[in-house]
């Protein structure tokens, strides 16, 4: 008896130590797809593989990528002008295991330097966009972004060196971008109403209150509003839709601990001031390159205020990670 006692008190601090996992939804890295025109049915009624539909008369194509397999390339085309691509994934989520309330959404993500291939003044934003079609009434199947809610990942169009990442009722925020595949991270937290952009290579987080419309019903929109008869100008790879339990632990940004920080002055040529006005206690602050390396870490005993000296560093932007007592606030400087 007492064995048995034994063996069934380690099963049970086995079962109790495992880690909570995803309920992986759906996944697809491209690699069993044929190289060539992924869909071209401007219709928006015959789908390529994958369920994929293109609603433009430019071609999406599958190439082979070194290193990475097949990936989903636009905007290599000698006619037509933007692109759509879609796919609807409200099924896959509304069919999830119950108490998986949180969805999370990751790819991978390559842009050229538009900068210096489209014209000066010409409007070009691609971008992935999550879709909430509820209330869709245009004639695509998957609706648009004008069409309920939107979350989007915006690439650098005329304005720069940043990424975009926004929902329709929030102008969202730029941060670096510097021109390499790189993987995002995407949530809608139904626990608390709300969505979280995340980015490992960065560490980088913001989260959005979106209690006043919650999504429901789904689909994924590559965009593409420009083309070039020379090189493909996006690209994408590894999507996978997970439904989780719990937020993963390494979420721990608070968008409000963020919005109490100042950081000044701004762009700074030397000292740059980090305060609060509500004694949030700083106890780490970590300077990251656009690339995501962190290239300075400081530690401090609590202060709501400290002064951070940047004069040896090279002109450009930079992010702050500030870790406090209450969360890891993330702040944008520029130096001059």
């Amino acid at each position: 008896m007492k064995k048995k006692i034994q063996f069934l008190m380690m099963a049970l601090l086995l079962i109790t130590a495992m880690p909570v996992t995803a309920q992986v939804l759906w996944s697809d890295d491209f690699d069993s797809y044929a190289t060539g025109t992924l869909s071209n049915d401007p219709t928006g009624q015959t789908p390529g593989e994958g369920g994929w539909y293109n609603f433009s008369v430019s071609p999406v194509d599958i190439i082979s990528e070194i290193g990475r397999g097949n990936v989903i390339a636009m905007g290599k085309s000698s006619v037509g002008g933007g692109v759509i691509l879609s796919k609807n994934i409200d099924s896959l989520w509304n069919n999830r295991t119950a108490g998986n309330d949180i969805l999370m959404f990751e790819f991978d993500f390559y842009t050229e330097n538009i900068l210096s291939i489209v014209p000066p003044n010409t409007f070009y934003t691609p971008s992935l966009t999550f879709l909430d079609t509820t209330n869709s009434n245009n004639p695509f199947p998957f609706g648009s972004d004008i069409a309920g809610y939107q979350f989007a990942i915006i690439a650098p169009g005329r304005v720069g060196q940043e990424l975009q990442l926004r929902t329709d009722k929030d102008a969202g925020t730029r941060v670096p971008y510097n021109y390499s595949w790189t993987r995002y991270e995407f949530f809608i937290d139904y626990n608390t109403n709300s969505a979280i952009f995340y980015i490992p290579s960065q560490n980088y987080e913001i989260e959005f209150d979106i209690s006043n419309e919650i999504p429901n019903i789904f689909s994924i929109r590559l965009s593409n509003n420009y083309h070039n008869p020379n090189v493909y100008l996006t690209k994408y790879d590894n999507f996978k839709l997970s439904a989780l339990p719990t937020r993963p632990s390494y979420l721990s940004t608070s968008e409000f601990v963020t919005s109490k920080f100042n950081v000044f002055p701004n762009p700074v040529t030397d000292i740059v001031t980090i305060t609060n006005n509500e004694n949030i206690g700083i106890e780490q602050i970590e300077v990251l390159d656009i690339s995501g390396k962190t290239i300075k870490s400081l530690n401090y005993n609590k202060e709501n205020e400290v002064q951070l000296n940047l004069g040896d560093f090279a002109s450009g932007m930079y992010l702050l990670h500030i870790k406090t007592n209450e969360g890891v606030a993330v702040k944008k400087v520029v130096k001059k």
